[in-house]
């Protein structure tokens, strides 16, 4: 299994380099993610621009074994506030089993193989509350879609008529069946860009990131499970049963598993402790992390 990162630079310096507490602890977790990771996964990919690939490979050299200029080619009509679009695009790159990892996330050990071997597995299931729009605006953005005329795919336009409010966290996401995961991500990625949507979304006063990544792939999912034959749906594997495992100090240390979602990126007591661990165990990366960020 390869390990997969994706970063299109972009959206990053228009917009969400404020998430993290500063430019070198943006760097420090992009340096401790490749380095822990590449002990358990060598075959190591980058997908990114021309930008990404300066930061991240010639001035802070990343252990990358392959690096992929694909995110050069996103449309430059492509709204940057649609991040997520990076991901996708290298989730649909793939043709061999992967894992793909945010750059926040940190495996100290490897994946449990009854995890790798599912079809396609996750971070972990998240359920929420449909009457709180303040994360998953369900509600909100299929209003925008009936209203303004525009188009959704088939398995999300039905998970939503079910009121159904189970999403999937991407912080890591991955498996053996590459085909289901580029069709997943195509459809995706077809949400933001169908041209019947691109004057919907201005008016929703958000991009729904996490909308079309996490809440998408549990319907696609959804729907392929209510639809194959008897006893063929495939395996849907998860590193943690639910959000709070996910976040259980002692479970995260009995997997080796780190994410630094949300405000922890702007923790200044975690960027301390992110700093003091890069510099104790990857010196040299410590120091072109600090060099790039001076520069």
């Amino acid at each position: 299994m390869k390990a997969v990162w994706s970063f299109w630079s972009k959206p990053y310096r228009a917009y969400y380099h404020r998430a993290w507490n500063s430019e070198v602890t943006h760097l420090l977790s992009w340096a401790l993610s490749v380095a822990e990771a590449s002990r358990h996964y060598p075959m190591t990919c980058l997908y990114t621009d021309s930008a990404g690939a300066e930061l991240l490979v010639d001035q802070l050299k990343l252990p990358f074994r392959r690096v992929d200029l694909a995110l050069d080619a996103l449309d430059s009509e492509d709204d940057v506030e649609w991040w997520v679009l990076g991901k996708l695009s290298a989730y649909a790159a793939q043709t061999e089993p992967f894992v793909h990892l945010d750059s926040d996330v940190i495996l100290w050990k490897p994946l449990p193989p009854d995890v790798t071997q599912a079809a396609v597995f996750a971070q972990n299931p998240e359920r929420f509350d449909l009457d709180d729009q303040s994360l998953y605006r369900v509600d909100a953005f299929m209003r925008g879609i009936v209203e303004g005329q525009g188009w959704a795919p088939p398995q999300w336009t039905d998970y939503a008529a079910r009121r159904t409010n189970r999403a999937i966290c991407c912080g890591i996401l991955g498996g053996q069946d590459t085909a289901m995961l580029t069709h997943y991500a195509e459809l995706a990625m077809e949400v933001v860009r169908h041209p019947a949507n691109r004057p919907i979304f201005p008016t929703l006063g958000v991009r729904d990131n996490i909308l079309v990544e996490q809440y998408f792939l549990a319907a696609y999912l959804d729907c392929h499970a209510r639809h194959a034959p008897a006893g063929e749906a495939a395996r849907v594997g998860f590193l943690f049963p639910s959000s709070n495992d996910a976040f259980d100090a002692r479970e995260s240390e009995r997997v080796g598993y780190t994410h630094l979602i949300g405000d922890a990126k702007a923790n200044p007591q975690i960027a301390a402790r992110l700093a003091d661990r890069v510099r104790r165990d990857h010196p040299q990366l410590y120091e072109r992390c600090m060099a790039a960020a001076a520069g």
